[in-house]
């Protein structure tokens, strides 16, 4: 099942299940997974659609590592941290991995010959081979080396990372990360003391994850995942950083909710308790039948097309039939699914007739004729009635008879019509209205011609009386509608049999007709079924078995009244007797999946022992590794949804010509060939010696000298059968659901709605309207029949709860209908005065507006979340949450924003109070000193004398501290050496370029205005294949208000550009002048090349071009916002060469260090109080600064100086390189930025003013440059 569908239709069907997620809005978590695969996969070949990309593998890892940390940063977990590799899979994903990357070396290579066939030249280093994320791979065991050194990194440097257990199950361990996961997740609800209301968050891009998420039954439980674009979003690229990336959570408890709306109605019309629990396992098996990673979907069954919405529907009108569920904890309750298929099958007779317009046109035509047409005239058709008459004549005749044949006089009119005329053919006598000896109405027949007669003539009677008989045999019977029916259906069944022999014939290569084939396969989909529920809520249950058929049987050949394989088909059909017998075996060693699922494309992944197996004509297994195959959509509409028709591989034909070459295998080889173990990364404690950890690339990582991080092997929890431990299904005891459910994890039912419907509401689903229907919910407005006034007095001053359903805090400082707008003033004398809520009058302008926002507010409800308010008559205006903030004596109170900040909501969309708050904003007492700040705990000083200097504290009383400082002495003299770089180029007119007003820039270029605007910016050429290619200079960006650092800026309305810009002009006018003499042209569209370049060749000028732009390093042009103000690479360059002179000449021998005593506790910072006490700061270019938090990406103590000020976020290049830094466009050559950390400057302005959020400038995730 592809997630972009999926994901879509639950978006579309259940508006409200994904929220996107803000920082301060982020439920908190107990445990974060990562199905890593996605990462890997994102990291590493971001963009196959360029055959002239390429990654280095230290661009990969470090890619990896920044993205790892964006998503623990992001999400905080504070128990668990388990990264889950994909390892061997069992033999059922195989196929589709074999199938995928099968397709995948098909399209690199074609993808390289289309490009080699324009006469492209490609790079000499190979293409990376997304192929090599497989288990077994030397990427994947270095990856593993890189993930084992981050992690220890990471529990050094960053607190964050301490105080949880990381767990890194690899590429080693057996099973799909996926699954992995799911198996810890199981293990850990049967144990004694597991925690009914654990928050789970689970990252990852699989469809499947949806589903192991709900069978988990777990209610806290969220996934977390990228934006999924459809439509032209889709193929846009734009800014790729990581910081531009939105990221959605997809609320299962919401979704459990959902689909209780959707299934309620069942409640009352079932024989047998209702249970969402239950429900939410068959809906599960339900979905397996549109499609999953380990069966095909049923013929003519996809989700784009309602699959989903049809086996919803025949569910809950055979459920009521039932005596139970169909899924049973992953057991499938076979007779009961049954009645399922059955029904399913009636929809797809319903189906193909639908597509048949033969069918059609037979029954509209007999129809037709039905009406009144009339027949041909030399047609006979008789009614069933009539052909009874006739067979009772002829019976007589043929008898020879002797006395007269009656029958009761009853015929209706069109009967008696007949009777003439089949009597006048038959040359008969006909008597009517006669009665026999009970008195009863009879007709009588008898023969017309004489006794007399003579023998030839007798003979020629007979003929003739043959041949009449002959006539009314084959007249064909219109026995009235009741017949009709009967021989339409017959002749539809006549046409879907074909159609089923084309169908089985054409994909599956057997015969409809055969019943051993047909009943094999039938029972390996359904055996299928059992294996994939068994898979998902119990683990693997077989590693060997594998569905062996590129697609399913059809859905009326699963149905008891199936008619397949003919008399011998017979005690066959069905699916309601059958059984299994599943033998669970052992996972394929690394090297047995590799050469399972690789093609020979691909074989430099495997040891080259094997090498000859796949690409030797002599090989006994050849034929596994075709390089042409078939791919077939069958129903699908996206290329990555065909069917891969290669065959499948025999296991034991692949085991044995691989036992032949196993003694080939180096010991490193033989190494990677064998099953690991999941390791447990955990903090060594504060006072415990560190160790040193190795570097993972020499050269480039450096070694880890103190590393405080202990690893172990990690064992996954066991049912211990002394205490009894089975595995718990549906929800665990205690688990609060609902509007109990704890913070952050969101419910419908904190408010009270009227009712739902399912039906067509045309929500806006990521900028598309939907087609399909809709859950709406319908609110209840609670304060209908209420003033506003009383509203106001109610609840002005008091904290109330917004966005619903992903409810977060904010204080109510106003209330307003269409007319006023109430707020609570103090009247009287100020100090003992009373507060009174007094109604002010909107402005004329004001009516309109506030009109305007509550219309809004209904329509955003309605149409993007399918949510009914109702008419929006009262306002709230309230200011949210900001957070907590730290008083001068340590406690920490409540905060909320300005009045800049306030908004508005509808107050029937409010919720007054909730079931539990969150931990993260209960206002807290100040801690006694020796509490807050323990012995050797490390902070900053913000004394006057060594403002920012590091410190550790050595004692505590009851109102102050004693510190011991570190520092440098030559730190200020270091700062100021920074600060003169930074002075140098505002005096320095070689390193502050003059610019000039657009206008005069271009008399200095002989240009018009149009022109020099249209060659800085982009200027697009099409080419005799239709390639559309840009010959600008893309120094200025009109539409997206970015400018190029050191080229172009806006003053005003009006573009400038530096000398260095019209130097560049100047020297690209003499290169190519036929480009500057088309500049002027007014044209609407763009210009084809061979206008634009003179010469027989115009493609060929316009690479010209390209590669003489790419030798001025135009590509490399970093766009920046109008709005920042930044150092110049040349700049940064120097900043850079005296940070690593600087650090090359210091020495730890250089450190001094000074008691200080009697210290308040505001005179320190504490790296956790950062986030409290360090807001609002303003920066200048050139400001020393200093990292001053110890979690996130920059380490703890790291100085840098200030290169870059945006609107809201600034740019920081730091002193030394890290993992999930930047090169900020390539304008740092060798130290990074991060972001979202706290910063002290080392100018002390303010003691409350140091707290900013940096951008993270991070490259497109395929071109990191960090280095170490």
């Amino acid at each position: 099942m592809g997630i972009p569908k999926f994901f879509r239709w639950i978006s579309e069907r259940y508006p409200l299940t994904s929220q996107l997620i803000q920082e301060n809005k982020i439920p908190e978590f107990d445990n974060l997974y990562l199905d890593f695969n996605a990462i890997i996969h994102n990291c590493s070949h971001p963009n196959d659609d360029d055959a002239h990309f390429r990654l280095s593998e230290e661009q990969i890892f470090t890619s990896i590592f920044a993205y790892v940390d964006h998503l623990f940063g992001k999400i905080k977990p504070k128990k668990l941290f388990f990264m889950a590799v994909d390892g061997v899979a069992p033999r059922a994903k195989m196929n589709q991995q074999r199938s995928r990357r099968f397709r995948t070396a098909k399209e690199a290579r074609e993808l390289r010959q289309k490009a080699e066939a324009k006469g492209e030249k490609l790079p000499e280093e190979k293409a990376f081979d997304s192929n090599c994320i497989t288990p077994g791979t030397p990427f994947m065991a270095r990856l593993s080396e890189q993930l084992n050194y981050f992690v220890n990194k990471k529990i050094t440097e960053d607190s964050n990372w301490r105080d949880v257990q990381v767990v890194l199950s690899g590429h080693e361990v057996p099973g799909e990360g996926e699954h992995k996961i799911m198996e810890y997740i199981r293990l850990s609800r049967s144990q004694p003391d597991y925690d009914p209301n654990l928050r789970h968050c689970l990252y990852g891009l699989d469809a499947d994850l949806i589903m192991l998420g709900l069978l988990s039954h777990d209610p806290h439980f969220c996934l977390l995942r990228e934006e999924v674009k459809f439509g032209p979003a889709r193929k846009s690229r734009g800014n790729s950083s990581l910081d531009s990336i939105n990221f959605y959570l997809l609320h299962l408890s919401l979704f459990r909710e959902y689909l209780h709306l959707e299934f309620n109605s069942l409640a009352t019309e079932l024989p047998f308790d209702y249970s969402l629990e239950r429900i939410i396992d068959d809906f599960i098996l339900l979905a397996v039948f549109v499609g999953n990673d380990f069966l095909p979907n049923l013929p003519d069954l996809h989700i784009h097309e309602n699959g989903l919405e049809k086996l919803f529907e025949v569910y809950k009108k055979v459920l009521t039939t039932m005596e139970g569920y169909i899924n049973d904890a992953g057991t499938i309750n076979l007779p009961r699914l049954q009645l399922i298929l059955d029904e399913m099958a009636q929809w797809e007779v319903d189906v193909f007739e639908k597509e048949n317009s033969d069918t059609n046109w037979y029954k509209g035509k007999q129809a037709k004729y039905k009406n009144g047409a009339a027949p041909k005239p030399t047609e006979l058709v008789l009614t069933k009635t009539q052909r009874e008459i006739f067979r009772a004549m002829r019976d007589w005749l043929m008898a020879k008879p002797s006395k007269a044949l009656t029958m009761p006089n009853d015929f209706p009119a069109k009967d008696r019509l007949f009777i003439l005329t089949i009597a006048r053919d038959f040359n008969l006598s006909l008597a009517w209205d006669e009665y026999d000896e009970e008195g009863h109405n009879i007709v009588s027949f008898t023969p017309a011609y004489s006794e007399e007669t003579f023998d030839d003539e007798e003979q020629e009677a007979q003929v003739a009386l043959l041949r009449v008989m002959r006539k009314y045999e084959k007249a064909p019977i219109d026995g009235g509608e009741e017949d009709f029916d009967t021989r339409a259906t017959n002749a539809l069944t006549h046409k879907m049999d074909k159609w089923k022999r084309d169908y089985y014939f054409g994909k599956l290569e057997i015969s409809y007709d055969d019943p051993e084939a047909m009943q094999k396969l039938v029972y390996r989909y359904v055996e299928g079924l059992q294996w994939v529920m068994y898979y998902y809520f119990t683990g693997v249950k077989s590693w060997a078995w594998f569905y062996d058929y590129h697609y399913a049987p059809r859905i009326s050949d699963l149905s008891s009244k199936a008619t397949w394989g003919g008399e011998g088909g017979n005690g066959r059909r069905g699916i309601a007797q059958l059984s299994f017998d599943f033998k669970l075996g052992q996972p394929f060693r690394p090297y047995e999946q590799l050469m399972g699922v690789l093609p020979i494309a691909s074989k430099d992944h495997i040891p080259a022992a094997y090498h000859d197996l796949m690409t030797s004509s002599t090989s006994s297994i050849s034929d596994f590794y075709p390089e042409d195959f078939e791919q077939d959509l069958n129903g699908k509409r996206a290329d990555w949804e065909a069917i891969v028709k290669i065959p499948f591989i025999d296991e034991a034909r692949l085991l044995t010509a691989m036992s032949t070459k196993e003694h080939l295998l180096t010991p490193a080889e033989k190494q990677r060939n064998t099953p690991g173990t999941s390791t447990k990364f955990t903090y060594r404690g504060l006072n415990a010696e560190p160790t040193e950890y190795p570097s993972s690339l020499p050269g480039f990582f450096p070694p880890l000298h103190r590393c405080m991080c202990k690893m172990e092997v990690f064992d996954l929890p066991t049912l211990d059968p002394d205490l009894g431990l089975t595995l718990v299904t549906g929800l665990v005891e205690g688990a609060l659901t609902g509007p109990s459910a704890l913070s952050g994890f969101p419910s419908l039912n904190t408010l009270p709605h009227t009712h739902t419907v399912l039906g067509h509401h045309h929500i806006n689903v990521h900028g598309t309207e939907s087609r399909n229907q809709s859950m709406i919910v319908f609110i209840k407005n609670t304060f209908e029949e209420r003033k506003t006034e009383e509203i106001g007095r109610e609840m002005l001053g008091q904290r109330t709860f917004i966005g619903w359903p992903f409810l977060s805090e904010g204080m109510v400082v106003g209330v307003s209908d269409e007319l006023f707008r109430y707020e609570k003033v103090q009247v009287g004398v100020p100090g003992r005065g009373v507060e009174k809520v007094l109604g002010t009058p909107h402005s004329q302008s004001g009516l309109g507006f506030w009109k305007m926002k509550a219309e809004k507010i209904e329509g955003v409800y309605s149409k993007r979340f399918g949510v009914v308010t109702g008419p929006v008559e009262v306002l709230l205006h309230i200011r949210p949450l900001k957070g907590l903030k730290r008083l001068e004596d340590g406690s920490l109170v409540k905060e909320y924003e300005g009045i800049d900040k306030e908004m508005e909501a509808a107050v029937q969309m409010t919720v007054s109070a909730v079931g539990v708050e969150d931990p993260r904003y209960v206002e807290r007492p100040a801690p006694h000193l020796s509490e807050e700040f323990p012995e050797g705990s490390k902070i900053f000083f913000l004394g006057e004398h060594a403002y920012g200097v590091a410190a550790q504290v050595s004692a505590t009383t009851d109102n102050s501290l004693s510190v011991i400082l570190a520092f440098f002495p030559s730190d200020k003299s270091e700062n100021a050496q920074f600060k003169a770089i930074v002075q140098d180029q505002s005096s320095s007119s070689s390193l502050s370029p003059h610019y000039y007003p657009a206008f005069r820039a271009a008399e200095m270029l002989g240009l018009s205005s149009r022109g020099i605007a249209r060659i800085t910016s982009s200027f697009l050429i099409i080419t005799s294949d239709n390639q559309k290619l840009n010959i600008g200079l893309n120094i200025k960006f009109e539409a997206k208000s970015l400018k190029v650092i050191d080229y172009s800026r806006k003053e005003g309305r009006h573009w400038e550009f530096s000398q260095k810009a019209i130097k560049l002009i100047k020297e690209y006018q003499e290169a190519f002048p036929d480009v500057f003499r088309c500049v002027d042209i007014n044209v609407d569209g763009m210009l084809r090349a061979v206008d634009v370049l003179s010469g027989p060749n115009p493609d060929g000028r316009t690479k010209e071009i390209r590669a003489w732009l790419k030798s001025k390093g135009v590509p490399d042009f970093e766009p920046v916002t109008l709005f920042c103000d930044q150092l110049s690479k040349q700049t940064i360059s120097q900043i850079e060469q005296l940070a690593d002179k600087l650090n090359t000449n210091r020495s730890t021998d250089g450190i001094k260090k000074a008691i200080v005593k009697g210290i308040p506790r505001q005179a320190v910072l504490k790296p956790a109080h950062a986030v409290y006490r360090l807001r609002g700061q303003r920066f200048a270019l050139g400001d020393r600064v200093i990292m001053v938090q110890d979690s996130g990406g920059v380490p703890l103590g790291v100085k840098g100086v200030v290169v870059g000020l945006n609107a809201k976020t600034m740019d920081v290049v730091w002193d030394i390189p890290f993992m999930s830094g930047s090169t900020l466009g390539d304008r740092s050559v060798f130290f990074f930025l991060s972001s979202s950390f706290s910063i002290l400057c080392f100018v002390p302005t303010s003691l409350n003013a140091f707290f900013v959020f940096l951008q993270k400038q991070m490259l497109p995730i395929p071109r990191p440059r960090c280095r170490v």
